[in-house]
């Protein structure tokens, strides 16, 4: 008796050509060249894994791939995103948890015509293609999404191969594919059965020229099988501060994490903080925190953050149609009061952070 996977599927609509995003989500701090290295990018979730395969990162494209070369590639500003770890990123930033490339040894061919050839023939001969050694540990994670293109109407056999490398069994399983108009095919069915999941939700079908515009159906998704973002700091003991700009005074709250008292323990901290992006204000502190641990690539509005890569503090007041960040950061403290203040301040301003009295 097969479970949700097949029983319930999402249709949107995967063309082979590069799409240009001008959606809702830019994705551009994190791209493929760098997600091709097979490193998984840690974030609150650490117990979900989204792994997934995408032809952009098993294949060999020139650096200037364009609509020419038939490839499912999504432009978003500078950056080249496969349709489907666009996807996954998305889900990564709703949720968080780790990305991991499903790679296999071999590259396929740029040419959409051979690669369609190729899966046939691995189909019909039910062959597994080795997988690109890694060091995942799938003992980690008690929630898997599986993501992939729609291939002849099932998911790839590259994917099938990851299937049988890792056990997920007893474990919590969630497809989601992107295709060309066909939708899902057999493919949700396909990984249930090769996953021996302990539990498969309700998967999710993006068509490709859906795909820029996908951040609030992939949203809608997450929520409608029971996810949601749960941010490390909600459930906090909280201790009230003030944030001071020149003649405007802020009230907020500092949260009882070992890296926010570090940092409250050198309260009044006054730091020379430059407006960015018409999202944030940052700037750099004189000492180095020690108790550094996690870290995210995504903001809510009013959090008050560290990043140990350039050891500075933010603090985040708007979304704006950039929502994931170069660099990852915590929160440590939260504005509690209107942050249409951000709007009004000056290119530079010095921000002093003390507790309530």
């Amino acid at each position: 008796m097969l479970g949700n996977c097949q029983r319930k599927k999402r249709y949107l609509g995967i063309k082979q050509n590069v799409i240009a995003s001008t959606g809702q989500s830019n994705l551009s701090s994190e791209s493929s060249k760098e997600t091709k290295t097979n490193q998984s990018k840690e974030t609150n979730q650490s117990n979900i894994l989204i792994a997934y395969f995408s032809r952009y990162g098993n294949t060999d494209y020139q650096d200037d791939i364009d609509a020419s070369t038939s490839a499912s590639v999504v432009l978003d500003g500078d950056k080249r995103y496969g349709t489907t770890e666009y996807i996954a990123n998305l889900i990564r930033q709703s949720i968080g948890g780790e990305l991991h490339l499903i790679e296999t040894k071999d590259y396929y061919s740029e040419d959409f015509d051979e690669v369609r050839e190729k899966n046939h023939d691995e189909m019909e001969e039910n062959y597994l293609p080795p997988l690109k050694e890694s060091d995942l540990d799938i003992s980690k994670y008690d929630m898997v999404f599986i993501g992939y293109p729609v291939w002849a109407t099932d998911a790839p056999q590259a994917v099938l191969s990851f299937l049988g490398e890792y056990d997920l069994s007893g474990k919590t399983v969630i497809p989601f594919c992107t295709h060309d108009g066909y939708g899902a095919g057999n493919s949700y069915e396909t990984v249930e059965k090769a996953s021996h999941a302990g539990k498969c939700l309700d998967g999710l079908a993006v068509e490709a020229e859906d795909v820029p515009y996908a951040q609030d159906t992939v949203a809608n998704w997450l929520d409608s099988i029971g996810m949601a973002w749960q941010n490390d700091s909600a459930g906090q003991v909280e201790t009230a501060i003030k944030i001071s700009i020149g003649d405007k005074v802020l009230d907020g709250v500092i949260y009882d994490t070992a890296l926010a008292q570090e940092i409250k323990s050198k309260f009044p901290l006054t730091v020379s903080m430059s407006g960015y992006g018409g999202r944030e204000y940052y700037g750099g502190i004189e000492f180095t925190p020690k108790k550094v641990s996690g870290g995210q690539v995504i903001f809510e509005n009013g959090d008050i953050t560290y990043c140990e890569t350039n050891n500075s503090m933010a603090i985040f007041y708007a979304q704006t149609d950039h929502p994931d960040l170069t660099m990852e950061v915590i929160p440590i403290s939260k504005v509690t009061s209107d942050l249409s203040v951000f709007d009004t301040l000056d290119s530079t301003e010095d921000i002093t952070f003390t507790l309530s009295e």
